[in-house]
């Protein structure tokens, strides 16, 4: 009895070990998914973004405009699963710094003018001091 006993306690530590490996390498996996299905939307955007507005000398029309209400879209989804901890602190800063970099340009600042009430205020109130880095909601 106690071979079988041990024999039975040796395959249940195993199937447990399995179960724990296996929601473990999903859950990475699932993660890196979602890396990759947020880069490829960021991507998507600035491949379809009018190419004025890098270069500085564009308005907002309406095609620039629709984009740009893509690009805070993500941006908004993207802080929501950071602050849910969905998202690791390490990614947030990367990405982050990437949200700071493209909307230094200014154009993107009078679309956040016009667009940000579309947005809830823990996530305008987050763009408009970290982000964007201005103080009470003015530019």
């Amino acid at each position: 009895m106690e071979y079988d006993e041990l024999l039975q306690t040796g395959m249940f530590l195993v199937a447990v070990i399995t179960v724990v490996y296996t929601q473990y390498k999903d859950r990475r996996q699932n993660k890196i998914l979602m890396f990759s299905e947020y880069t490829r939307r960021y991507q998507e955007i600035l491949i379809n973004m009018p190419e004025s507005i890098f270069d500085g000398t564009g308005s907002m029309d309406a095609k620039a405009k629709t984009y740009m209400r893509l690009y805070f879209d993500l941006c908004s989804e993207e802080y929501h699963l950071w602050k849910k901890g969905i998202i690791p602190d390490k990614v947030w800063k990367m990405w982050k710094e990437g949200m700071k970099i493209t909307t230094d340009r200014p154009v993107y600042k009078v679309a956040w003018e016009e667009l940000k009430d579309e947005y809830n205020k823990g996530f305008r109130r987050y763009f408009n001091n970290k982000v964007i880095n201005k103080q009470g909601g003015k530019l």
